[in-house]
């Protein structure tokens, strides 16, 4: 759970784009000519089976499992504390060595976690930017569809002398214009689709109807501290300099005299750095988090305001259509009273 929170908090930033993308569309299009169905969560396995990097971070648990294993044959005895001489050294050296490589292997373990969590992000974010391409391409045909008309109402016009040629111009560099768009996301489209397939593992040309669509869900009230705090928590890469500071501290607590190592001093100082690279890291961690939070805000103000702002205009348009509807029944009804009395 405190894993989950800490990645939300991290990709919400990027992810509450996709959301907003969708905010002006009536409703979300559907890949054309679609013929195989796909969930984002079939895309986000297919990803994880093909992920070289979830491969190799496999292959690491594996081998500092290995390693782990064999340190603990090196492993006679657990010191009791500092030593003195080379006896002593090899025995500290080997239970020094012993719980280095026991953090090796449980962040190995930590690391194929968020690398999961990286893979999921990157196929949500492809897949929903086919859906973003998609719309785009039905928004540009849309255009172009109305620039067709306003040409073919433009050159009626210019045959009855009711048009510049200027203007004409005009609306014909337009319809040129909507058709280079309309192009332009055509190969935006395909280079979405050829991305969720490279990253998936399939064929290219796989076109797909993508059936789930992002949704807005407005933020929690949690409080900002104890979403900081959580995520902290959960922060593999805290962990690792906690897990620095605890080896840092063993060479000091386990330090042998007379051995060649190096001075106690500088172990100590080894400490101190650790340390201050930990409390470093929490507070980056915490102003990013804080950072995102308060632009996680933002996105949801914009988006109430969007959604109002796109209330009002359809009530604008309705409002209109019903106007017009009145103009239209006014003057042809009165028109055909008139016509009518002059026939008799």
């Amino acid at each position: 759970m405190k894993k989950s929170m800490f990645i939300l908090l991290l990709l919400a930033l990027s992810a509450s784009s996709f959301t907003e993308s969708f905010v002006q569309a009536e409703e979300a299009q559907q890949v054309t000519k679609a013929s195989v169905k796909l969930t984002l969560s079939q895309a986000q396995q297919w990803a994880r089976s093909n992920s070289f990097s979830l491969k190799e971070a496999q292959q690491t648990i594996d081998r500092n499992r290995i390693n782990l294993k064999n340190a603990g044959k090196n492993l006679d005895f657990i010191p009791a504390g500092a030593g003195n001489g080379e006896e002593d050294a090899a025995s500290s050296s080997a239970w020094k060595g012993y719980a280095s490589s026991t953090v090796s292997y449980l962040e190995s373990k930590k690391q194929i976690e968020l690398a999961q969590d990286q893979t999921d992000y990157t196929a949500m974010k492809n897949y929903y930017d086919v859906l973003l391409a998609d719309n785009k391409v039905k928004s540009s045909e849309d255009a172009l569809s109305l620039a067709l008309l306003e040409e073919k109402a433009a050159e009626a016009k210019a045959n009855r002398g009711k048009i510049s040629p200027g203007d004409q111009s005009t609306i014909i560099q337009t319809r040129i214009e909507a058709q280079k768009n309309v192009d332009i996301a055509k190969a935006a489209l395909q280079k979405a689709l050829d991305s969720l397939n490279t990253q998936m593992g399939q064929s290219q040309g796989t076109v797909y109807e993508l059936v789930d669509r992002p949704a807005y869900r407005k933020m929690d009230n949690t409080n900002l501290d104890t979403l900081v705090t959580r995520a902290i928590s959960a922060s593999p890469s805290v962990w690792r300099q906690e897990e620095a500071v605890k080896l840092a501290k063993m060479e000091v607590k386990y330090y042998t005299w007379n051995s060649g190592t190096d001075d106690y001093e500088i172990k100590q100082i080894d400490v101190d750095s650790a340390e201050g690279g930990l409390k470093n890291t929490k507070d980056q961690l915490a102003e990013s988090l804080k950072s995102i939070y308060f632009n996680l805000q933002q996105n949801d103000e914009q988006y109430e305001q969007m959604q109002s702002n796109l209330q009002n205009a359809i009530k604008v348009l309705d409002i209109s259509r019903k106007k017009k509807g009145t103009w239209i029944c006014h003057r042809y009804g009165g028109r055909h009273e008139s016509v009518k009395s002059e026939a008799n």
